[in-house]
């Protein structure tokens, strides 16, 4: 056994897709790691005065709701 960031992985086996994996760009945790991602590309496009005016807890705070929100999207059963 391989100790890795996701955990324990049998050495030699190949990393497989979801079942549903066409249809991952509808599930909750799919749009927080986007969202997680597109975030700071759009805050870098705000003004610096605009920015100014926002409190950098408030950065903090968001980030944390947002990974947050995609935990539990990815554990909550999503029908379709």
């Amino acid at each position: 056994m391989v100790d890795g960031f996701a955990g324990s992985v049998q050495k030699g086996t190949k990393m497989k897709l979801v079942d549903d994996w066409k249809n991952a760009w509808r599930w909750f945790s799919v749009w927080c790691l986007t969202i997680s991602g597109a975030a700071p590309a759009a805050w870098l496009a705000v003004p610096d005065e605009m920015r100014r005016q926002v409190p950098a807890e408030w950065l903090a705070v968001a980030a944390v709701v947002i990974a947050i929100a995609g935990v539990f999207g990815r554990l909550v059963d999503q029908e379709q």
